[in-house]
């Protein structure tokens, strides 16, 4: 029967096996190759490096990568924190109180998801433009917690339509505020549901390029996405400078990722309600 048993077992863990495999495998190529010779990169792409060659990474580093990660973080950590709060407060309005038209609000701010940011890149521009945003931290800021907000309440209202509402009614008894059940309950018992919006929301920002091609041109100002387009001439490609540049900016979010793994997999696993 143990026999029997584990060979039930076997299948899922070969399939996942197979699934971690086919994401590791970028993943070290691109590691392996940005310490190639350039010769080594077009000539020999699947064969492991003859020398290590660090030129890559020495002229991300000498291009800015670090200017551009500082100002990657600026923008991803203040968007995801009012992300976080103006998502977590309408979540908790539209799940946990009872007023007029709180369905037809939800279904707007649901409905609002569905717009792509192409549709509307043209008179989100012309916004900026005509309140001198452009070239601004806020300029990025404001439209990715716009474009935010739908997803992060939705995730967050999913979870906290189901929160124990014996605890939040025990705390209206003893005298609490809202704001004081919110900070004091429900924020702390709602981490999972959180923490995985910030991961979602953080990779977005994180490498977002398209809204900051439009709404930065001050080299100064630039994220890494857009940092990442000066290693890219006309004629020549610095293709080990670039996939260094990716190896390091994607540490961050890997550390993040494996410091609160624990939370993400409970709310995709619906625990901790």
């Amino acid at each position: 029967m143990k026999m029997l048993d584990r060979l039930r077992k076997l299948p899922p863990y070969v399939a996942l096996s197979l699934y971690s495999l086919v994401l590791l495998v970028p993943l070290f190529w691109m590691v392996m190759a940005s310490v190639k010779p350039r010769n080594e990169l077009f000539g020999k792409p699947f064969n492991l490096p003859s020398v290590i060659d660090w030129g890559g990474y020495q002229r991300a580093v000498a291009g800015g990568l670090f200017h551009y990660m500082m100002n990657s973080v600026i923008v991803t950590v203040s968007a995801v924190v009012i992300t976080l709060i103006v998502g977590g407060l309408a979540a908790y309005a539209l799940a946990r109180m009872q007023f007029i038209g709180r369905n037809v609000i939800y279904a707007i701010i649901i409905a609002s998801y569905a717009i792509p940011m192409h549709g509307i890149l043209v008179p989100l521009y012309d916004t900026l433009v005509f309140f001198k945003l452009t070239n601004t931290y806020l300029g990025m800021i404001l439209p990715y917690v716009t474009f935010g907000l739908p997803f992060s309440v939705m995730i967050l209202y999913a979870f906290l339509i189901d929160f124990p509402g014996e605890i939040v009614e025990a705390a209206r008894i003893d005298g609490s505020s809202e704001i004081g059940i919110l900070w004091r309950i429900v924020v702390p018992l709602s981490m999972p549901a959180i923490v995985s919006v910030a991961i979602f929301q953080g990779v977005a920002f994180w490498n977002e390029f398209l809204l900051a091609l439009i709404t930065i041109s001050d080299d100064s100002l630039k994220t890494i996405p857009l940092g990442l387009v000066a290693f890219k001439g006309r004629y020549v490609t610095d293709w080990t400078a670039i996939l260094a540049s990716i190896t390091i900016t994607s540490l961050p979010i890997l550390i993040l990722f494996i410091i609160f793994q624990r939370q993400f997999i409970r709310s995709l696993g619906g625990y901790g309600k």
